[in-house]
């Protein structure tokens, strides 16, 4: 038994469904439903009835939550323990992130740091929303940044919202639009959307519906890309148009207008993403500089939507 295999059980004890559990932790319910399986061979009891409208605990699962609960949080104090007051160690800070975040805010606080303490080792790994969740519940990277993360990682992990930039629409730069200063996206109703991979980044195409739903309409999708990239060059290909935070402009872009929008005027959070519990000190000095930074680049007028919404 590992304790990977605890959290997955205390995950499907708090939602009590296989499929809800499953898209928190963001693998496949079938997966899910054989880990769970096989720790109840292990243990030689069942942990969960299984129902037509659900799960429920047994007697046995009830208590089990509780130990694994337990020992899920004592093996997390025991760590940070170690590492905050018996290491004299700069441990390794690890970062995964998108590259659309990089140019936007990333890189300023990333020199900044390595200027600050240099004595800091940094491992940055680019890497898509899907494996930067999977990589802060195992431990192999300490913060993520993921641009617009999905709501529900907030019960999970501590989610910030570091920065907020418009949501523009990328057009082929032939479209008879494309030369305009900026668009309703309701002119856009009849065209074929390109979405983005769900097992990739997950709940990004729900941020695109929810977007086309502001303006008027509910976008057909056409094809769906597995990387910002690969969306652009669908766009530039002209085999749909897409919308995207205008951050992605810091991405090649050839061929491909990134159109402002001015109705509506959306704003896409920029989210950075670590573990609930103590920060090592390596951690905490990088969140001291981000949020620092941030707080001093942001230029935003007072009582604009994006001063008052970005969150502290």
């Amino acid at each position: 038994m590992e304790l990977r295999h605890l959290r997955y059980f205390v995950v499907v004890a708090e939602d009590l469904s296989f499929n809800r559990a499953a898209n928190r932790l963001y693998i496949s319910q079938p997966a899910l439903s054989r880990q769970i399986k096989s720790l109840e061979e292990e243990l030689g009891v069942e942990l969960f009835v299984r129902q037509a409208n659900g799960l429920k605990l047994t007697e046995a699962g009830q208590f089990f939550l509780e130990q694994a609960q337990d020992i899920l949080h004592r093996s997390q104090a025991a760590v940070q323990t170690i590492q905050t007051r018996y290491s004299s160690v700069e441990e390794p800070l690890s970062i995964g992130y998108i590259p659309t975040v990089l140019q936007s805010f990333l890189g300023k606080t990333l020199h900044c740091f390595g200027k600050t303490y240099p004595q800091v080792p940094i491992r940055f790994q680019e890497m898509p929303p899907s494996e930067q969740v999977k990589a802060l519940r195992e431990g192999a990277i300490d913060i993520a940044f993921m641009g617009n993360s999905p709501d529900e990682l907030e019960v999970e992990f501590t989610v910030k919202c570091v920065r907020q930039v418009p949501v523009a629409a990328l057009l082929p730069e032939t479209h008879p639009l494309a030369k305009q200063k900026s668009i309703d996206l309701v002119e856009l109703a009849a065209e074929k959307f390109i979405g983005i991979s769900e097992q990739t980044f997950p709940g990004r195409n729900d941020r695109i519906r929810g977007v086309c739903q502001e303006a008027g309409f509910t976008p057909k999708f056409h094809l769906f890309a597995d990387s910002h990239t690969s969306m652009i060059a669908l766009v530039a290909a002209g085999q749909g148009i897409t919308v995207m935070p205008s951050e992605a402009t810091a991405l090649p872009h050839p061929q491909v207008v990134f159109m402002p929008l001015h109705h509506p005027i959306h704003l896409a959070r920029s989210t950075a993403v670590w573990r609930k519990e103590l920060p090592s000190k390596s951690l905490a000095k990088f969140l001291k500089l981000l949020f620092v930074n941030r707080k001093a680049s942001a230029s935003y007028p007072s009582g604009s939507p994006i001063s008052e919404g970005v969150d502290e």
